[in-house]
């Protein structure tokens, strides 16, 4: 399928890449249908393009890439509603800040992961209750895999 982009103008992907969330991102629920964009080759950032709008991305990493000790402490409940039965089955990512022009000050939603089914292709981001982590936790990085324009 070919899907418009503001950001990589029409792109081609495969069905099969499309992931679903259902009831959209905070903030974003009417936005269910999601691909993961690569930014370069070897870079921790993603991207999380929505299908039907085509300026709606975010720059995703994952977590454990800047901060090892991060600890999801998931419930069965979520886990359940996702139908993940093995945790070789989920992949988390984060979703990133960076302020145009300083990519030393970009910051992790650390309180908000996207929690992906990899075997139904299914997404949700939950919020971590009672946790100490921060919607804006400081990463530091090279600046050249922070440029994103």
């Amino acid at each position: 399928m070919k899907i418009r982009t503001t950001r990589f103008g029409e792109i081609e992907v495969e069905d099969e890449a499309v992931i679903s969330v259902p009831g959209g991102l905070i903030g974003f629920s009417d936005q269910e249908r999601y691909v993961i964009i690569e930014h370069k080759p070897e870079s921790p950032f993603f991207w999380f393009q929505a299908v039907d709008r085509p300026d709606l991305a975010f720059v995703i990493a994952n977590p454990f890439a800047f901060k090892p000790d991060y600890d999801l402490n998931l419930s069965e409940d979520i886990l359940a509603d996702l139908g993940i039965e093995d945790p070789e089955d989920m992949v988390v990512y984060v979703i990133m800040t960076i302020p145009h022009g300083r990519p030393q000050d970009m910051t992790a939603n650390l309180l908000g992961p996207l929690i992906i089914n990899t075997k139904s292709r299914i997404v949700r981001q939950i919020i971590l209750d009672d946790s100490e982590y921060s919607h804006r936790y400081p990463i530091s990085a090279p600046s050249h895999e922070a440029e994103t324009s």
